[in-house]
């Protein structure tokens, strides 16, 4: 008797996400293998987008804001906040309000007042 193994992969339910230009995309997310861009038939796209595309951008912001969606299906996302940066010197540079940052920047104020 010869066994025989079929399996089924399934994504659904249709996604959709504007990028950060106003481009709309149709995804699936898989629990697996993650997301994957449609055509505008809903069959997965032969080419997926590089990973420079701003798909990726709102994807990722989505994802990490808990992926949240719409009655639409739509996903929610807000544009993050770049983080303010403090020049260090040269090409250092900390993110301001952390610990290095607060450091050189009480190291500075100790340099003037000396």
């Amino acid at each position: 008797m010869r066994a025989e193994i079929i399996h089924i992969s399934w994504g659904g339910p249709d996604r959709f996400i504007t990028d950060a230009n106003g481009k709309l995309w149709t995804f699936e997310m898989h629990r697996y293998f993650g997301p994957s861009v449609l055509t505008k038939n809903g069959d997965i796209a032969k080419r997926q987008p590089g990973e420079k595309s701003p798909f990726w951008h709102a994807f990722t912001a989505w994802s990490q804001q808990g992926e949240r969606v719409d009655e639409n299906g739509r996903c929610i996302w807000i544009e993050p906040e770049k983080p303010r940066l403090i020049h260090l010197g040269g090409r250092n540079y900390a993110i301001e309000g952390s610990a290095i940052a607060a450091k050189a920047m009480q190291d500075a104020q100790s340099k003037e007042g000396s």
